[in-house]
């Protein structure tokens, strides 16, 4: 079977509807309620949305060339003034929410992704959360994380 090639735009909105289809506000506020029940919306919203990101170049860098990766990098801030971030919430963001998942993504420490946003929201070690909530959020990350590899591997990509 013969992969879809992409241009460098086709990959930039491939990275966009995926993250658009995994930040919907309905979906995500219902997900809030089971795994961090305590936790304030907005909070909640920053760790996933870095999470989200961070999941998406994991998958996006195993495939793409390492130019369009960077321009995936370069096109984050797009993404969050779509959702209405202001110029110093984008900035906030990158250095706090997006920096500490992106880390665990280039050192291939994926499963501490859990760990990492219980200590985070709550500074509660996993250990120390209930294990469905624990089991919940590390089912939906993982699945994401896949979903993100498997989708970028179904492409080529074109040199540009």
């Amino acid at each position: 079977m013969d992969k879809k090639e992409l241009s460098l735009k086709e990959a930039l909105e491939v990275c966009f509807i995926l993250f658009q289809k995994n930040i919907e506000k309905q979906a995500l506020e219902e997900f809030k309620i089971i795994v961090a029940p305590e936790i304030e919306e907005k909070n909640f919203l920053n760790e996933w949305y870095g999470f989200v990101l961070s999941a998406i170049y994991y998958g996006f860098a195993k495939s793409a060339p390492a130019y369009m990766v960077l321009e995936f990098i370069r096109s984050i801030k797009y993404m969050l003034q779509t959702i209405h971030y202001t110029e110093e919430e984008i900035l906030s963001f990158l250095d706090n929410q997006f920096q500490t998942y992106i880390a665990l993504a280039i050192e291939d420490k994926l499963q501490q992704y859990p760990a990492e946003f219980y200590l985070r929201l709550i500074q509660k070690k996993i250990e120390e959360i209930d294990k469905k909530q624990v089991a919940i959020l590390s089912s939906a990350m993982a699945m994401f994380v896949a979903t993100s590899v498997d989708t970028f591997e179904k492409y080529q990509y074109k040199i540009e």
